[in-house]
């Protein structure tokens, strides 16, 4: 009798092992969750990176996306389950002849300090160095970059800088991976509340 019951319950363990184990391939996740949908996938990476999508292939767990900007074509491999930008590469840059004209008035000329739309670097081509990051954080609260780290959330990648300010404070200043825009600046309140007494 004691041997019916060890069979049922071993053979049980074995029926869990076996479904558990068969749900952890990633053919039998693919099975389990639908890809999303080609025309959310492209309109996901033209928010981000405004261009012409040349092609689009759905390629097992990814979409490969080619887009042509500005600066060049770009080849974008884009997770077809959640979205998430795996890779981006130029595979062909543009002379400065072949860019299409900018948005803006011949007549008028451009301030000082500002600088020319058509020098500035294209987006998509290269995610900001470390080094820039550090420079671009100290420069915008005046201090001086200390702790640095590397984000992703749904908008893209994004950078989080601590910055000691002479006076004694510290800023975490958010800087976005791609463009290096200033996102946020956040003064830590121990330092500043210490400060104000």
């Amino acid at each position: 009798m004691k041997a019916i019951y060890v069979w049922i319950i071993g053979g049980t363990v074995a029926a869990i092992l076996i479904t558990i184990c068969l749900l952890q391939w990633p053919w039998a996740r693919s099975l389990a969750a639908s890809p999303l949908e080609e025309k959310t996938v492209i309109q996901s990476v033209l928010r981000q990176y405004p261009g012409e999508v040349l092609e689009s292939r759905h390629l097992d767990h990814f979409y490969l996306i080619k887009l042509e900007r500005t600066k060049g074509k770009y080849e974008i491999k884009v997770n077809a389950y959640d979205g998430f930008i795996e890779s981006i590469s130029q595979t062909q840059a543009y002379t400065d002849t072949r860019q299409e004209p900018q948005d803006h008035n011949p007549v008028s000329q451009p301030s000082k300090g500002i600088s020319d739309p058509v020098s500035k670097p294209d987006p998509v081509s290269s995610v900001i160095t470390e080094r820039e990051v550090a420079q671009l954080a100290a420069e915008a609260v005046n201090g001086t970059s200390d702790d640095i780290e590397l984000h992703r959330n749904e908008k893209g990648l994004y950078y989080l800088v601590e910055v000691k300010i002479k006076d004694g404070r510290e800023a975490v200043v958010q800087v976005n991976a791609v463009s290096g825009s200033i996102d946020s600046i956040t003064w830590e309140k121990e330092k500043q509340d210490r400060n104000d007494e």
